[in-house]
């Protein structure tokens, strides 16, 4: 059996080099709407509740860049909000195959946490 830490260690072997990563710290940028930012603090949230490690605007060796990059679960999670289905699914073509990709509507985690506009 692997331990946590090897399957971590494994996982980010995924990442590029020149990606300098901040563990449990959420990246914003000015290019994505304020709700969009909001659903993936929250999503981030969820993890670090739940003891799991996170990073965002992870950006893959292959040049893939994902919302948010769990090593631990070699997950990773798109945040929908003014992106189409379409397209995200167009995005998450250069993740590496070994991870598991999960898109979230930022309406819906909204919803869940009572986000006021």
């Amino acid at each position: 059996m692997v331990s946590k830490q090897a399957r971590i260690n494994q996982a980010m072997r995924l990442l590029s080099n020149s990606y300098r990563p901040l563990k449990n710290a959420v990246r914003i940028s000015k290019a994505n709407t304020f709700e969009h930012e909001q659903a993936k603090f929250l999503k981030c949230w969820e993890l670090l509740q739940d003891n799991k490690c996170f990073y965002t605007e992870a950006i893959f060796a292959n040049g893939g860049r994902a919302d948010i990059f769990c090593p631990q679960d070699f997950a990773v999670f798109e945040i929908l909000h003014s992106e189409t289905k379409k397209e995200a699914l167009k995005k998450i073509e250069k993740y590496p195959d070994e991870l598991e990709v999960f898109l979230i509507n930022s309406h819906d985690i909204l919803e869940e946490y009572e986000v006021k506009k």
